[in-house]
């Protein structure tokens, strides 16, 4: 079990600082296939996050602008904080497909390469509060929502947007984590498995090989990873009602 939860890790946080998500969309599928409970796989997976996304900020410091975002922070952490309580008191199949149809949602957006003509800050607000109750409810880092907000309507490139959504991805999960906590759902030595592998991985890929990607090519990755985790979700929803 352990050494699945080490490879889990490794492979979200080499993914996850690459196209700015947490990297919880890889970990917590992976800890659902090998037997572990949705909720147990979400609170250690946002542990796990908080490892990577700390790493991600740490090597990213000088893309990211910190004025801009303390504000997004703000209203990450308190829809963080309601969500995760929402996700152990009334989480159910549902969960999964509405993850799946949005992951799907958003990449068909961007694949269009969709763009307001003018920049529209209350929906980016709005946006990133929807991110940071996403990254609770389904143990992920609410990049795949905070990528595209940056993108879209806050006017970032691909690859400061990915930057910039690592440094909302932190404090989300620290509250998410210490709430799931709090709850009694987080198995501490899975967790910690898990972020040594995500330590690992998100050491290696924000410090070597995303400063030598192009915005495009973050984009493109981006794009082909929320298509592939949002089939998986809905498969595994529509597996799960058809049994």
């Amino acid at each position: 079990m352990y050494w699945i939860a080490i490879l889990a890790g490794l492979l979200g946080g080499l993914l996850g600082p690459l196209i700015g998500v947490g990297g919880g969309v890889i970990i917590v599928p992976m800890l659902n296939l090998s037997g572990v409970v949705f909720q147990t796989a979400a609170a250690a997976s946002m542990f796990s996050i908080v490892v990577t996304s700390a790493v991600a900020v740490y090597n990213y410091r000088k893309m990211i602008n910190f004025r801009v975002l303390a504000g997004y922070m703000a209203i990450s952490l308190l829809a963080a904080a309601i969500s995760a309580v929402v996700s152990v008191k009334y989480s159910g199949p549902w969960i999964k497909l509405a993850y799946g149809i949005y992951l799907i949602a958003v990449g068909m957006v961007l694949l269009k390469n969709a763009r307001p003509r003018r920049n529209i800050p209350w929906l980016g607000l709005l946006l990133i509060f929807i991110g940071g109750f996403a990254s609770s409810l389904f143990g992920v880092g609410g990049g795949t929502i905070f990528v595209p907000a940056l993108i879209l309507i806050s006017g970032f490139d691909p690859k400061s947007a990915a930057a910039m959504s690592m440094g909302i991805i932190f404090p989300t999960a620290v509250s998410s984590t210490t709430i799931y906590a709090a709850l009694g759902v987080l198995n501490l030595p899975l967790a910690v498995a898990i972020a040594v592998g995500s330590f690992i991985g998100s050491y290696t890929s924000s410090r070597y090989i995303m400063p030598k990607l192009k915005s495009g090519t973050v984009r493109r990755l981006f794009v082909i990873y929320v298509f592939v985790i949002g089939i998986y979700y809905l498969w595994s929803y529509f597996s799960l009602s058809l049994s």
